[in-house]
């Protein structure tokens, strides 16, 4: 044994036998690929084999050099003076990084399944950000069986180990499993599987096949090759190009583009401003939101309304600064407000903002509240460490509590994020209006496909309950004789999927489901109506800075439009993490912006329905997606 430690025999052994657990683990990817044709099953196994053996081979490496430094003559007796063998350092650390990767692949897995991406630079944001982690609603049984995952992996490469160490049989099987012919034949396999995948993505690439471009996508940090120029020289003629290659990159933000007129007789109405997590368009229904849909009929009601993204974050982005979401970097790095606060602060406007999440995450402290002295961003979840509906009733009562003891002479303006509708859905029995439903709910436990239906009623239930908080404020209002000089603004942030179309929950796609949202507006004196017309989150900052008498065009702090207008908006705008979409009446248009991928590029009907030939889309929109190039840098500091 020591003879074949000293040859560097162990790593390579001990990683043949990892890969074998590799691929059993990562082989669920294969079941989140959409097979068409014979060449995707192909090309899909091929980059599974491959790439398999592609996330292992850096850590061979490393710990192969690694471990001919810890035996070298000159450490080797270093160890041995303080009675230690310099291989168990190896041991450690192989079973320690192997652990690791079998994780990442794991959790990736997961992740993709539910959300439609890999490991990325959001989820880090999650990870490493105060109260990101907390965001996600994680109870004690996930936190458990993570714990139990994480055990079992470690003890999987433990195992492993200890049989190549002290069985003398296991170690004969793999010595006579794997000679030098059959590693030789393996490697040359593996090669010939990468070089395989990589010409067949290069030839879908040039020819516009996008099964295997799709296929591609779902296998983590994959690598694609294009060869578009060196085809053509070969006399190969391309497919009609598909795509439209739409960037960002950080700037200096140049906000507003000029100073902002108002006029001198402008009303100073209060501002209620009353947003809820996940709450999608269709739960303003008289039988789920009945005293929110009662307001609505009172309000402007808009039944084609769009978030400004698929996550909470570019939601409320969208929301406060009217600003597509790759702002939403260059804001946050500059730490700048909107407009809209900055006019409040101006006309001295007593401000109390709450929350039953956090205001850390997404960091809205250093951006939308970012002008705002933290005692007045009233962030309740460390004291209040109940669900969901249990803060948003205490912060319900804070908020009225707020305005019955405001200073009257001044005007007041006040915000509310609701949680009961995020996941795990909360809600008390007494709401639980939606049965049967699932009586607990467990990320570790729930199977999403099986319990959807009983999952869903649980957030029906929970809307129900944010329904009576909503009526409690809208009460108060009217009680105190207060909506004559107040707008009021209910939404949420974005919608929330139920498997409509392949995906749970939000931050996974633009579908209907997770971007449409209900929207009520109060503004005093407005006759009530309902508005058919498409409408976003963009374009409530230029209403209500309309409503407070701003007199400078939206466009000069905006990318939105003045609701009670005449203006009509022929496209929306979403946006998510690294991503941005496109939706007219007709089409839906996702793209990569920050790191651009051809497979991630996906154009649908407006309802989410797969178009055979989008050199329609292209060739029919492509003024519009110019115009969106040139609107994602409008706000650009030129220097």
């Amino acid at each position: 044994m020591q003879t074949d430690i000293k040859n560097g025999k162990f790593l390579p052994h001990y990683f043949g036998l990892t890969y074998v657990v590799l691929l059993l683990n990562a082989s669920r990817f294969l079941a989140q690929v959409q097979y068409v044709g014979i060449i995707t099953y192909v090309f899909s196994f091929a980059v599974y084999v491959s790439y398999c053996f592609v996330y292992l081979l850096p850590l061979l490496i490393v710990l192969g050099l690694l471990q001919r430094v810890v035996t070298s003559s000159l450490l080797a007796g270093a160890f041995r003076r303080v009675h230690i063998s310099p291989m168990w350092m190896i041991y450690v650390l192989t079973i320690l990084l192997l652990t690791f990767l079998q994780l990442l692949i794991f959790i990736d897995v997961f992740v993709f399944h539910i959300y439609g991406f890999h490991l990325n630079s959001f989820v880090w944001n999650l990870v490493i950000t105060p109260g990101g982690i907390q965001s996600m609603g994680a109870d004690t049984g996930t936190v458990i069986c993570f714990a139990a995952i994480v055990v079992g992996f470690f003890l999987v490469q433990v195992v492993l180990l200890v049989l190549w160490l002290r069985v003398k049989r296991f170690e004969r099987f793999c010595h006579a499993l794997l000679t030098k012919t059959r590693v030789r034949a393996a490697t040359a396999l593996l090669i010939f599987l990468l070089v395989f995948q990589a010409m067949t993505y290069g030839f879908s690439s040039f020819y516009g096949y996008t099964p295997v471009l799709s296929a591609s996508g779902v296998f983590p940090l994959y690598q694609p090759l294009t060869f578009a120029k060196f085809a053509t020289r070969l006399g190969l003629t391309a497919k009609r190009q598909t795509a439209f290659k739409m960037t960002t990159q950080s700037f200096d933000v140049s906000y507003p583009l000029h100073a902002i007129e108002r006029s001198t007789d402008r009303g100073r109405y209060n501002i209620v401003w009353l947003v809820a997590e996940s709450l999608r368009a269709d739960m303003l229904d008289p039988n789920i939101m009945p005293h929110s849909y009662a307001f609505s009929e009172k309000a402007l009601r808009f039944e084609q309304h769009y978030s400004g993204g698929n996550g909470t974050r570019m939601a409320m982005f969208g929301m406060f600064y009217g600003l597509y979401g790759n702002y939403w970097f260059n804001f946050l790095h500059e730490n700048r407000g909107p407009v809209l606060i900055d006019l409040l602060l101006e006309d001295n406007y007593q401000m109390n903002m709450f929350t039953s999440a956090r205001f850390g995450y997404p960091e809205f402290d250093k951006t939308i509240f970012a002008r705002l002295p933290q005692k007045c961003l009233h962030d309740e979840t460390e004291n209040s460490p109940g669900p969901g509906w249990h803060r948003d009733r205490e912060n319900a009562g804070r908020l009225i509590d707020f305005i019955e003891n405001r200073a009257p002479e001044r005007p007041f303006m006040t915000f509310m994020f609701f949680e009961s509708p995020h996941a795990r859905y909360y809600f008390p029995p007494e709401n639980a209006i939606a049965k049967p439903y699932l009586e607990e709910f467990s990320y570790a436990t729930a199977n999403i496909e099986r319990d959807i239906r009983l999952i869903f009623n649980r957030y029906v239930n929970s809307c129900n309950h944010l329904d009576s908080q909503i009526w409690r404020i809208i009460q108060y209002l009217q009680q105190a004789d207060l909506l004559r000089s107040t707008i009021v603004l209910i939404t949420g942030d974005h919608g929330e999927e139920f498997m409509e179309k392949g995906r749970w929950g939000h931050n996974s796609a633009f579908s209907d489901e997770q971007t449409r949202t209900p929207l009520i507006i109060w503004i005093p004196g407005v006759e009530p109506r309902k508005i058919r017309r498409m409408t976003s989150h963009l374009d409530i900052p230029a209403t209500i800075l309309s409503a407070l008498g701003v007199t400078s065009p939206p466009e000069d702090y905006s990318l939105g439009f003045d609701l009670t207008g005449d203006a009509v908006r022929e496209f929306s705008v979403l946006s998510g993490w690294d991503t941005l979409a496109y939706v007219d009446k007709e089409y839906k248009a996702v793209f990569p912006i920050r790191f651009y991928n051809m497979a991630r590029q996906q154009v649908t009907t407006k309802d989410d329905v797969p178009v055979s030939d989008a050199s329609v889309f292209y060739q029919s929109r492509k003024d519009r997606l110019v115009q969106i190039m040139h609107e994602m840098a409008r706000f650009k500091l030129s220097k």
